[in-house]
């Protein structure tokens, strides 16, 4: 009996009913076209199963659909109003369903009656904002217009949009666009625009050229070099006038072939204004010593038409450069330093593209006496009351990149520190300008710091807090031209210190900057101070900018050699005298080691500070500047 029990059991829960299967669904019943629909469902296993919304003649064709990943789940309703119907699909089965009309939302734009080409400007606008909504331009009563300006209404959060107008003058729809459906449209004037441009009718090659212009100064308008009325030269020098100041002009250098230009203003993509130019030959003569002794340094002079990035070079007879300098436009000058070994040398000149302009011989002389070393120190900038120094600070992406343990921009914020504490007296006119720390993958640059007396505590405060951002880019070009507002109100020396690791990214010109600095007739000296950088070339680009700025370039691998870098940026050089004569026998910076001639001299520095020092033969002297 025991048995016949447990099977009866046995039998009774196999023959046990299963429970009922139950799918339900629950959304809206009518949407606009392409909106978003939040539908709620249940149902016994979800796994695999599908939302659809299908046409309500029951034909069966989806026309969107979801899985039932999350719930509630969102589905697109169709782009064509009409009558449909909302489905749960389970093992290829309808089990539940709802209707769902679909209809035209309503959507306004209201924007300029009428625009010049290429200008941009600001409309308001209303609509559904379904995914990818945008507003653009059509053919005045057609399609849109692929190629025109446009932009994504749920990134404007429900405020203006911006818009570019078209390049064509012509008769134009703006239009609010849903997939492919126009919601809305505004007709609008595009009218035609033009530029004058104003320059002089030739130019030396390879030199700069001052441009005026009048014109509509949209974004991305530029100013470049074209083929004689032809089309822009690609790789030619340009100037976007958005960076212009308040006398809109710009400075470009010309080509070093020779022949017949124009000067071109070119507005998306059109040239709108033209004016001729000739690149004529340049001339160029130097003049230096015909004998020079050994470790000392002697001018070269140059007349003629000398441009930015040229320079003169020292050759030793096999052709080898011995020593070179850049020349600063602004001087007719250079000097340069006599090598160790007595012979026949070169002087050379060359253009910034390699020309060669100019020559003459020169007999190096064994030196007057065995030669010693100098090892001038200075932890004190001497600066006066009424000088100031300009700071501009890398902060784009790269400078989170490290050098061995620690990141450039920690180290750079270190070595500042020590700058504003230690080196620049309290007091003295300073003011930091920054790059890169404060928007992703953007030119923008901003002056942390007015110029005002040195306050180290305050100062050391604005540079802590300062960080890379990664993809910031690097306007130099634009953060030196910045340097006119930022040291406007500078009665004496004006020391501007460039602190970067990389090259130009935002499309500015630097050279162009600088010369414009110069153009002022300031006293100023514009020091690039190139951090962790290892191409040879950037920073022969960097030196010419220097030595055009009235400045050097100083080189640092770590954050020993930065800290050395910015105090010789900031102290200034020194000068080495003939103690009988006066007259200037080298000179040099504190933190280098000097090789010259053993004997007496008079060391001059700062604002006419002077002091006597003798030179050992094979011996290193050491002095330090107060």
């Amino acid at each position: 009996m025991r048995f016949l029990t447990g099977l009866c059991a046995l039998i009774l829960l196999t023959i046990s009913p299963a429970p009922a299967q139950n799918w339900q669904i629950s959304a809206p019943t009518e949407a606009h076209i392409r909106q978003s629909i939040e539908v709620e469902w249940s149902a016994p296993e979800a796994r695999g199963d599908i939302l659809e919304v299908r046409p309500a003649d029951g034909e069966g064709r989806r026309l969107s659909y979801a899985y039932t990943h999350n719930n509630p789940q969102v589905i697109m309703a169709p782009e064509a109003p009409g009558e449909y119907v909302l489905v749960y699909v389970s093992g290829g089965e309808v089990r539940a369903s709802l209707p769902l009309t679909v209809t035209l939302p309503g959507a306004s734009i209201t924007a300029p009656a009428a625009v010049s080409a290429g200008e941009t400007f600001s409309l308001d606008w209303t609509g559904p904002v379904s995914r990818s909504d945008n507003l653009t331009f059509a053919a005045r009563d057609g399609s849109p217009i692929r190629g025109t300006g446009y932009a994504y209404v749920g990134n404007l959060d429900g405020g203006p949009a911006s818009l570019r107008a078209p390049a064509d003058a012509g008769s134009y729809d703006i239009v609010y666009v849903s997939g492919s459906t126009v919601l809305a449209r505004s007709p609008i004037e595009v009218g035609g625009i033009e530029a004058v441009l104003t320059a002089p009718s030739e130019v030396f090659q390879g030199g700069p050229v001052r441009v005026s212009w009048v014109g509509p100064e949209n974004s991305q308008d530029r100013i470049t070099f074209a083929a004689r009325d032809g089309e822009p030269l690609g790789g030619a020098s340009y100037y976007y006038v958005g960076n212009a100041g308040a006398d809109d002009a710009a400075i470009l250098t010309a080509s070093e072939t020779l022949g017949a230009y124009d000067i071109v203003y070119v507005s998306s993509g059109r040239v709108i204004g033209r004016t001729s130019i000739d690149v004529v030959a340049a001339h160029i003569a130097i003049d230096a010593p015909a004998e020079v002794a050994a470790y000392t340094q002697f001018p070269v002079t140059w007349a003629g038409t000398g441009n930015q990035g040229d320079l003169i070079e020292m050759h030793a007879s096999d052709g080898s450069r011995a020593t070179f300098s850049y020349i600063d436009p602004n001087s007719d000058s250079v000097t340069l330093g006599a090598p160790e070994t007595p012979g026949d040398y070169t002087l050379i000149y060359l253009t910034r593209a390699g020309r060669e302009m100019a020559r003459q011989a020169i007999t190096v002389l064994p030196p007057s006496a065995e030669p010693g070393q100098l090892l001038v120190e200075q932890t004190r900038a001497a600066l006066g009351p009424d000088d100031a120094v300009g700071v501009i600070l890398d902060a784009s992406g790269s400078m989170l990149q490290r050098v061995g343990e620690e990141r450039r921009i920690a180290i750079a914020r270190e070595t500042l520190t020590s700058l504003v504490n230690d080196t620049i007296p309290a007091g003295t006119g300073f003011a930091l300008r920054v790059f890169g720390h404060r928007e992703a993958d953007s030119c923008r640059t901003d002056l942390e710091m007015p110029l005002g007396p040195l306050d180290p505590a305050a100062a050391t405060g604005v540079i802590r807090g300062v960080n890379a951002m990664n993809l910031a880019r690097t306007p130099l070009g634009r953060s030196i031209e910045m340097t006119a507002s930022d040291l406007a109100n500078v009665a004496g020396t004006r020391i501007l210190i460039v602190l970067t690791d990389g090259e130009e990214t935002c499309d500015g010109d630097a050279a162009a900057s600088i010369q414009g600095l110069r153009d002022r007739g300031w006293d100023i000296r514009v020091n690039i101070v190139g951090f962790a950088i290892d191409d040879t070339d950037l920073e022969a680009v960097f030196r010419a900018w220097a030595a055009s700025g009235g400045g050097g370039y100083f080189s640092a691998a770590d954050g020993t050699q930065l800290a050395a870098a910015l105090t010789q940026a900031v102290t200034g050089a020194f000068e080495l005298a003939d103690p009988a004569t006066g007259e200037v026998i080298t000179t040099g910076r504190p933190g280098e080691i000097l090789t010259i001639p053993a004997g007496a001299y008079t060391i001059r520095w700062g604002n006419d500070a002077e002091q006597s020092i003798d030179i050992t033969a094979g011996d290193i002297t050491r002095i330090t500047l107060e």
